[in-house]
């Protein structure tokens, strides 16, 4: 969506709230662009890119791209006026283009400060969105506010949620307010303490956005000037050496015993939902692979009515043979010839079952009585359409959020939990299809995943969090939803399993 960023090198900026991200930023510019107002813009990721013009983009949630003016910039806060807070809503991230930005390949991300006070829901917020954005850069620059007098407990205990291999400048704002011999001692004391929580830092820098060229700005400008020298791989490369490294390390804890069929179907899934993203028409192609996945399913259906005639035959001959012998057979013999074409049959029969793979409906329908509770939805997929009325509307607001079309995608329900009922307020809870999964998580976020893709799934009974792939997803707070979320996640990690 945005090229523009692609092969730059990513400078995450982060800090508590109120730590000076945005007047670090102003004095990078040389002007003042971003909010240092007490709601600032930075819930959603801003970066900061070089460009002969200013321009300010917004992407979209729906992937469109906006241009906004420096004053809409400006007011997107936490508590904006209703028609920009729902623009910030829908927001992604922000590409924000300024000729004042001096290093062509850098660009910053500014980032959500976190609260201190974790009863502060919006706080607990911001600092989830900042710890995944700043995990993902190339280069960090943590500000701490030198009023403070050294890193303070929560800074540290953020910082050790962040990748130990990516750089690390820590950056004391404010340092007007402080004489030369406080400053030393805070740096001393900071490099200690860091060192103490076995944090890696290059440097320990102070800095006054009053005060823009004086006190460590040479050192600051000469570590951005060594960043920028550093040539970027496109992450698109990145992620799919990283996707592909995955599938190789899968296939290999597979011991070789993974079918080629459920190989290729995977694969052939994941291009086509590429395909779809890049509004590539690839439906010829599909409407073949799934000829040639039907034709899979019946030549199963076939080996299986093969085997079960080869039992038949099998039964009819042993009788046949009983017949002729009994009359020359010792009892001995008999018993013994008995046993062996009992333990032949069971072998068949072993067989037989081997071929056969319970559905997700079925493995639902026996887990139905202990996931049913009296607040707990469920609805194993008996008549669709005697309720269909009052599902659609729950569903395919859950679903979709408004967006795309009920059922263009998606089977029919199998399973809708919430934290009420069935019908309502299902955006807060968990919607399953026969290929798909969703919920929201802990942070009011939309989490969606594919069945197939599910490599493990556990409900924490006593943190009461759904985890799919050692990503927590889901919070359920209510005792009475407890015990059914278990037996979901059980009746689930048994269809991934077979």
């Amino acid at each position: 969506m945005l090229p523009e960023i692609a092969d730059k090198v990513i400078v995450g900026v982060g800090g508590a709230f109120s730590a000076g991200k945005s007047s670090f930023l102003n004095g990078i510019l040389g002007r003042k662009v971003l909010s240092v107002a007490i709601d600032p813009t930075t819930s959603i990721p801003t970066y900061l890119i070089h460009g002969e013009q200013q321009k300010i983009a917004a992407v979209l949630k729906n992937s469109q791209q906006l241009d906004l003016s420096l004053e809409q910039f400006k007011n997107l806060t936490h508590h904006a006026e209703q028609e920009l807070h729902e623009l910030a809503v829908n927001i992604d991230l922000i590409l924000l283009t300024q000729p004042e930005q001096r290093w062509p390949n850098l660009a910053f991300l500014d980032t959500p400060g976190y609260s201190n006070h974790e009863d502060i829901e919006q706080g607990l917020c911001d600092a989830h969105i900042a710890k995944v954005q700043l995990n993902d850069v190339q280069c960090l620059i943590w500000l701490v506010s030198a009023d403070q007098g050294v890193i303070s407990q929560s800074d540290i205990d953020f910082l050790k949620t962040i990748r130990s291999d990516i750089p690390k400048l820590i950056v004391m704002s404010r340092a007007d307010k402080k004489s030369p011999e406080g400053l030393t001692e805070i740096k001393k004391l900071t490099q200690y303490t860091l060192a103490q929580h076995q944090i890696k830092a290059i440097d320990v820098l102070v800095l006054s956005a009053r005060q823009p060229e004086k006190f460590d700005r040479k050192l600051l400008d000469g570590y951005l000037t060594q960043w920028s020298s550093k040539s970027q791989e496109s992450r698109i490369i990145e992620n799919f050496n990283q996707y592909f490294d995955a599938m190789k390390k899968h296939l290999a804890n597979k011991e070789g015993e993974i079918e080629i069929e459920q190989f290729q179907r995977k694969l052939f899934e994941k291009i086509y939902q590429l395909a779809v993203y890049a509004n590539i028409d690839l439906e010829a192609q599909w409407q073949k692979y799934l000829a040639v996945q039907a034709k899979i399913e019946q030549d199963r259906q076939d080996k299986l009515i093969a085997y079960q005639a080869e039992l038949e035959r099998e039964a009819l001959k042993i009788e046949e043979e009983k017949r002729l012998q009994q009359v020359k057979l010792e009892k001995e013999r008999e018993m013994l010839k008995n046993q062996d074409l009992i333990a032949r049959a069971e072998q068949l029969k072993q067989q037989v079952q081997k071929t056969e793979r319970r559905s997700l409906e079925q493995i639902l329908e026996d887990a139905q009585e202990e996931i049913s509770r009296p607040s707990a939805g469920i609805y194993v997929i008996d008549d669709v359409y005697s309720i269909r009325k009052k599902t659609e509307k729950a569903i395919k607001s859950y679903a979709y959020e408004g967006d795309g079309e009920y059922g263009k995608y998606n089977d029919d329900p199998l399973v809708l939990v919430d934290t009420t009922t069935l019908f309502k307020n299902a955006e807060n809870g968990l919607y399953l299809t026969y290929s798909e999964l969703y919920c929201k998580d802990m942070l009011s976020k939309r989490f969606v995943i594919r069945l197939s893709e599910i490599r493990s799934i556990r409900f924490d009974k006593s943190d009461s969090k759904l985890s799919i792939n050692g990503k927590e997803v889901l919070y359920v707070p209510q005792d009475n939803l407890k015990t059914p979320m278990v037996n979901l996640a059980n009746a689930l990690k048994t269809y991934i399993e077979q």
